[in-house]
């Protein structure tokens, strides 16, 4: 596979290859490649140089992912895109919506609390970048919500609906924290643009199976209609 990657690129990072599939799909002159051991695409989206990164599932290879892509690139921003969970049905399936906050925390042993269990355990927090999250909301209409991040599904409805009263967490997945983090440390902007594939219980992995391909679809679809949103209002590299 060729080495492909261009500096001052928007990354955008996915764990899965289904979503980076999706993201591919709206790339003018894509071309697939690796960087190392990551499966990645470039092209343009909106006439923006997109390098799109495959880091696998779990918040480390979000991490090491996202630190090396902006080592190697010094990128214009980094957009975390992919599938999430909710907790109720109030938020449909295909739902897109940026992330304003993600808490990486460590789910409790047992529901509901008893002397021998401990409540949820936050272990970091960090936050959109304001200005890419002001456009979202403003110009591309798309909802703030927060993320709870943590490398167990959660398809314990419960457990979910217990998380969420606690900690204020409207959506789940892996690897949001992570790419914010790690983009924060290094003073590049980035977000998190996800989309609803499945509501959180033991029928979770049959939704995903079913729902994610068309929910990561019109996603795509979305992520291309934001970054041209970014790229007007002047947030997008120099």
């Amino acid at each position: 596979m060729p080495l492909v990657g261009k500096q001052n690129s928007l990354i955008v990072q996915c764990a899965l290859p289904i979503e980076a599939r999706a993201v591919a799909a709206r790339l003018r002159r894509a071309r697939r490649g690796s960087l190392g051991l990551f499966e990645a695409w470039e092209g343009t989206m909106a006439s923006v140089p997109v390098l799109v990164v495959v880091s696998g599932m779990g918040a480390s290879e979000a991490a090491i992912a996202t630190s090396e892509m902006i080592r190697m690139f010094e990128p214009c921003g980094v957009i975390d895109f992919g599938a999430a969970g909710s907790p109720n049905e109030s938020w449909a399936i295909g739902k897109c919506a940026l992330i304003a906050t993600a808490t990486a925390y460590q789910p409790p042993r047992l529901i509901p609390p008893s002397e021998s269990s401990s409540p949820p355990r936050i272990i970091g927090q960090a936050e959109a970048d304001a200005d890419w999250l002001k456009v979202g909301q403003e110009v591309s209409q798309l909802p703030a919500v927060k993320a709870g991040c943590a490398d167990v599904s959660v398809t314990n409805i419960h457990m979910a609906r217990y998380l969420a009263a606690m900690c204020g967490f409207d959506w789940f997945d892996y690897e949001t924290f992570s790419v914010l983090n790690v983009a924060a440390q290094h003073s590049v902007r980035a977000v998190g643009l996800r989309t609803i594939s499945d509501h959180c219980g033991h029928n979770a992995p049959q939704q995903f199976e079913q729902y994610a391909k068309r929910a990561l679809s019109r996603a795509a679809k979305v992520l291309e209609e934001y970054v041209a949103a970014l790229l007007e209002a002047r947030l997008l590299g120099a």
